[in-house]
């Protein structure tokens, strides 16, 4: 049989043990009908408190799942926060299913009933006698009274580890966590005050394969600073977590490994922590006193959609080529010589037909600076290919063009061709002011 619920928190843990798992409790998780935050929540603030996040369950409303969960978390973590199943129905089995982990019997609490009735009262409704459920928690357990709904939590120990249980509702836990929850869990486990800091470089232009190949081994699960990759689309994020008594030391820490890896990876990260590729692009085109106009075809308007989420990004004109025929007429338009074979486009475009190009948006528009992504998608067996072109040019000058074929959905090769194409604006206008970055 488990140990007896102890009731007196600051007289357990060793804090050696540190793990902790969360476990979300509600069959509306398994079928996708809500989207769990909670968790989310809850990993960022055990992890800056200290915690290693071991294990993240979800689990429906059924009373041998939840308890089967549960021992498996305590299993392996002195830890184990539950959110859910504390509502007043019968299909709320979070109380049950942790007294039975406990091994005690539920009790009734009064304090909690005249919280219950309370909010009741407070908001003009009538409670209904299932609501009474709610004041009951394991025997022994450490109640977490709710100030701002009518399902309080509790903390159950067993012996050296711990399960505390939430509410589901995000606004309820928010308020619990932190005011109740926290203060207990730094207690139990003699935590130190600290700060979990983190610095987030960012890269584009290279896959995470290539970063891995370039800073691999500087990345030591369990190190300190801990260095961790996220991949997303066309976007590689290097994440430096360091923990320390506070910030400012924490960010000496950071500096060193930050160093090193901007030396390996040079103009391949483009910002870091909140930047966006955007956001960069925007504030150099400001520290130059330039404007931008995009002509676009296969990505449907997607990069003059990014940079306008920008403040006063300097955009002028934005233009979509949506159609292959559109795009050849537009090119027949602005040939210098329009009956040339030159314009046929059974033959990739070159160098001159690019510059051509760039002069011709150019002229009908009074930016200083243009970015034009074109290619006509074709579908074969396979999905959808292109050749494309990003094309960066400036009243006097082709500054930049970069091609490159790919394939995918239209949705792939729109987000895709989008960041390929801003990226190579933002290395044209790094380069127009230092030529030696080329």
């Amino acid at each position: 049989m488990p140990a007896a619920v102890e009731k007196d928190p600051d007289a357990g843990s060793s804090g050696g043990l540190k793990d902790c798992a969360v476990v979300t409790i509600g069959t509306e998780l398994l079928l996708g009908q809500i989207v769990d935050t909670n968790a989310c929540y809850l990993a960022e603030a055990l992890s800056e408190a200290g915690l290693r996040i071991r294990l993240r369950i979800a689990v429906g409303d059924e009373i041998g799942d939840i308890v089967d969960a549960l021992r498996v978390a305590l299993d392996r973590c002195a830890l184990v926060i539950t959110t859910g199943g504390l509502g007043p129905t019968l299909d709320d089995l979070t109380r049950e299913a942790v007294a039975a982990v406990a091994g005690v019997p539920l009790e009734f609490r009064e304090p909690l009933m005249a919280d219950i009735q309370a909010i009741f009262k407070r908001y003009g409704y009538h409670m209904a006698e299932n609501n009474r459920r709610q004041a009951f928690v394991p025997q022994g357990a450490e109640a977490v009274r709710n100030p701002v709904g009518t399902a309080p939590g509790f903390i159950c120990r067993i012996g050296e580890k711990a399960i505390a249980c939430l509410p589901g509702v995000p606004r309820e836990l928010k308020v619990l966590f932190p005011r109740t929850v926290l203060p207990w869990i730094r207690r139990f486990f003699r935590l130190p005050e600290q700060v979990l800091c983190y610095r987030t470089l960012k890269t584009v232009g290279i896959g995470e394969s290539q970063v891995d190949q370039s800073i691999g081994d500087l990345i030591k699960p369990g190190g300190d600073p801990e260095i961790g990759l996220l991949a997303s689309e066309g976007e590689i994020k290097i994440r430096i977590a360091v923990r320390a008594g506070d910030r400012e030391g924490a960010l000496q820490r950071i500096a060193p490994v930050e160093e090193e890896i901007r030396a390996r990876l040079g103009r391949r990260i483009f910002g870091s922590d909140e930047e966006t590729l955007e956001s960069v692009i925007a504030a150099l085109l400001a520290s130059r006193g330039l404007s931008l106009s995009i002509l676009e075809s296969f990505t449907s308007g997607t990069a003059a959609c990014l940079v306008s989420r920008v403040d006063d990004f300097p955009l002028g004109e934005a233009q979509v080529i949506r159609s292959k025929t559109s795009l050849m007429a537009w090119d027949q338009c602005h040939e210098q010589n329009p009956g040339d074979d030159r314009t046929s486009r059974s033959r990739p475009w070159e160098e001159a037909d690019l510059r051509r190009f760039a002069a011709a948006f150019l002229s009908r528009s009074s930016a200083d600076v243009a970015l034009m992504i074109l290619g006509c998608p074709e579908r074969d067996a396979e999905g959808w290919q292109v050749d494309a072109h990003a094309i960066v040019a400036d009243r006097t000058d082709l500054l930049k063009a970069f091609s490159w074929h790919m394939g995918g959905t239209c949705a792939t090769l729109r987000s895709r061709g989008a960041v390929t194409g801003l990226n190579t604006l933002r290395l044209a206008l790094l380069e127009r002011t230092d030529p030696a970055a080329r």
